[in-house]
């Protein structure tokens, strides 16, 4: 009996000295050991591992973890789907200030996915984020503006993020200067946006741009050299970062990064 109440004792005081372990460890590790369990090929009962840590680091208050938390609930890996969860992990880190939580905060209330649709708070959470220089809350800001018919809040957003190298911002730049929306319409730098826009992979400049190229005739070569000189400024920002190249990154609302390319996004 003795021996029994020894090795109970031990066993209580080996859990005491593994929880005192684990609360003394920074958040951001147990967002490391997270990001491993999810992303090393392990086989899928790993994902609820990964999930705990990454509960364990964003009930620390590590930003990041946060906004992987609303990663996991909005796309439903490992766990259901639940954009109301996803959301309350987003604002958590966009409370912090972090500029992705912020823009994928945002992102949910223009959607009006987890919550009810509201531009004034999509809005707000856009701005914080293009305040940090972030092309995806600027464009995202740019959209909430064209909505509501603010054209030239629109064309200033979308320029500034389509010199960051956004596609989708360059896009909607060609649109508006080729339809003279918030700015003088000028079909050469239109059709150079759009150029750009296409070359980057943006499949929907394709019809615009055939269109614009008819109505040019020679000076299409000009907008063209235009364009290659657009794309040597601006191609580069998102790449430099690395924040960029994920499947639905270029979408119109673009979808959130995946876990290896969040770390490059924040």
């Amino acid at each position: 009996m003795r021996g029994f109440l020894v090795s109970l004792l031990a066993i209580f005081l080996l859990g005491g000295g593994i929880l005192e372990a684990q609360q003394s460890m920074p958040p951001s590790k147990y967002y490391q050991w997270g990001l491993n369990n999810l992303t090393s090929g392990r086989p899928r009962e790993y994902d609820k591992d990964a999930v705990n840590d990454f509960r364990f680091s964003a009930d620390g208050g590590y930003a990041p973890a946060q906004v992987m938390l609303g990663y996991v609930y909005e796309t439903g890996i490992a766990v259901s789907k639940d954009p109301a969860t996803a959301m309350q992990w987003y604002k958590k880190s966009a409370d912090q200030d972090n500029q992705l939580g912020e823009w994928l905060l945002g992102r949910l209330y223009f959607t009006g996915s987890g919550t009810a649709r509201n531009l004034n708070e999509a809005a707000n959470w856009f701005q914080k984020a293009a305040s940090h220089g972030d092309p995806y809350g600027r464009y995202l800001l740019g959209m909430v503006e064209l909505e509501r018919k603010d054209y030239a809040g629109a064309a200033e957003s979308f320029r500034k993020s389509a010199m960051q190298g956004l596609p989708q911002a360059q896009l909607q730049l060609g649109l508006m200067l080729k339809n003279g929306q918030g700015l003088a319409a000028d079909s050469s730098e239109a059709y150079s946006w759009l150029l750009a826009s296409s070359d980057a992979g943006n499949k929907d400049a394709a019809n615009e741009l055939a269109a614009l190229e008819a109505q040019l005739g020679p000076q299409a070569e000009a907008a063209k050299t235009k364009a290659r000189e657009l794309e040597k400024s601006s191609s580069t920002a998102l790449a430099d970062r690395g924040c960029t190249g994920w499947d639905g990154a270029f979408d119109a609302v673009p979808a959130p990064p995946p876990p290896l390319v969040q770390m490059a996004c924040q």
